[in-house]
C-alpha cells in the first residue's frame, strides 16, 4: 500500500517552516514496539551525504553518551538509491538492548533521515522490512 504524505494544505505566515516528521507504526515483535519515524531536511541540498550522516550521528552519540556506534557506512539500496546507516546499540538504566537504526538519504536537495528501533532479533528479521520501506521513498517534485 502506497502513503501519500501531506494530505492537506496549511498557510503559515512568515518565520514558520514546515517540519512534518512522519510516524509509521510497525508491528510489536519481542517486546518493542517498532516505530519508523521520517524527517525531512528541506536544506540538505549542499551537505554530502557522509556528512550530513555524521552530523546526525554526533547529535545522537551527545544526547545519548553511552549509545555504542555498530555500523557507520554508505548503504546502495536495490533500487540504486544510495544512503548512508548508522546502527547503535544502547543500553537504558532497566538493561535491555536497544538497537537504534538511522539511514539517511539526500533526493533533490532534501535529506531524508529515517530512524527506528529494535530489539536484537528484529534487527534481523523486521528489519528487512523497513529496508523495503525505506527503499520505496519516491519524492514528490510538484510536477506529478
Amino acid at each position: 500500500m502506497a502513503v501519500l504524505g501531506n494530505p492537506f494544505t496549511i498557510n503559515l505566515p512568515k518565520g514558520w517552516e514546515d517540519q512534518t516528521m512522519y510516524t509509521f507504526m510497525g508491528p510489536e515483535d519481542s517486546g518493542v514496539q517498532h516505530i519508523l519515524t521520517l524527517s525531512i531536511d528541506r536544506y540538505a541540498g549542499k551537505t554530502g551525504l557522509s556528512e550530513y550522516a555524521a552530523e546526525r550521528r554526533d547529535k545522537v552519540l551527545e544526547m545519548i553518551p553511552n549509545a555504542e556506534v555498530l555500523k557507520d557506512e554508505a548503504k546502495d539500496f536495490p533500487s540504486g538509491t544510495k544512503a548512508y546507516e548508522v546502527v547503535f546499540k544502547m543500553v537504558p538504566a532497566d538493561g535491555t538492548v536497544i538497537f537504534r537504526k538511522m539511514v539517511f538519504i539526500i533526493k533533490d536537495g532534501n535529506g531524508y533521515t529515517f530512524a527506528i528501533n529494535f530489539s536484537k532479533k528484529t534487527i534481523k528479521t523486521i528489519g528487512v522490512e523497513v529496508d523495503g520501506i525505506i527503499d520505496s521513498l519516491v519524492p514528490l517534485t510538484g510536477k506529478e
